[in-house]
């Protein structure tokens, strides 16, 4: 049984059968077919994977919550980058 940071385990987390990114919508955050299951809207190991060990995809949605997980931002930036101008 895997957990994740706060000691839940991933299994209680995600136990229903719908795809775990386009939670059975067969549709992504941003409106295209999701690609982890086909189009089916059903469960797989693909989507399972991708679930524990995604990056935060908060940039593409409101730079507060990862569309992906519906979690608070996990990502390991500040949304400050540093410029660096040349001269």
């Amino acid at each position: 049984m895997h957990q994740n940071n706060n000691g839940e385990s991933y299994d209680s987390i995600y136990s229903s059968d719908f795809c775990q990114i386009c939670n059975g919508s067969t549709k992504t955050f941003n409106m295209t077919p999701c690609s982890f299951c086909n189009e089916t809207g059903l469960r797989n190991k693909f989507s399972d994977a991708f679930i524990k060990n995604h990056g935060c995809f908060c940039e593409a949605a409101d730079k507060k919550n990862c569309p992906i997980c519906k979690k608070k931002c996990h990502h390991e930036t500040s949304l400050k980058p540093k410029i660096l101008i040349l001269s």
